[in-house]
């Protein structure tokens, strides 16, 4: 009995330590849960990914330098990555086409996600969680 339980220990011991986490080195999906618009200091608005014009479920690539949606064919250029504190962070800015910059950060050990999309008129707070593909 004593071995059947140190078999099963090791085994999850080993699905822990090999479990990948969300640091980028792999491709994620990431799901948009709930999207806060805010036209201006005043006020945010609850909304989804629809409501921005955005898919539910995005592919991040940061290998690639690339984030998609599969449903919607869009794409938009990581400019720059970083970790630190647990954290993957990733930037952009779509310059010539919408004058916006966006960020996004995801806990590595989670997947647990939020972003931000700032542009002249205003922006709006993106959160929701990223998986393995």
């Amino acid at each position: 009995m004593k071995a059947l339980m140190l078999v099963g220990t090791l085994l999850v011991g080993v699905s822990v330590a090999s479990a990948a986490p969300y640091d980028g080195s792999e491709p994620m999906k990431c799901t948009i849960e709930a999207v806060f618009v805010c036209q201006d200091a005043a006020m945010c608005v609850r909304g989804t990914a629809q409501t921005v014009s955005l898919p539910t479920v995005v592919t991040v690539d940061v290998g690639k330098g690339l984030i998609s949606g599969s449903a919607s064919g869009r794409t938009a250029r990581i400019t720059s990555s970083g970790r630190g504190a647990g954290q993957l962070m990733i930037h952009g800015e779509e310059v010539e086409t919408l004058g916006k910059a966006w960020g996004v950060t995801v806990t590595e050990k989670t997947g647990a996600m939020s972003g931000a999309v700032l542009s002249p008129v205003g922006g709006f707070l993106m959160f929701g969680a990223c998986s393995a593909p």
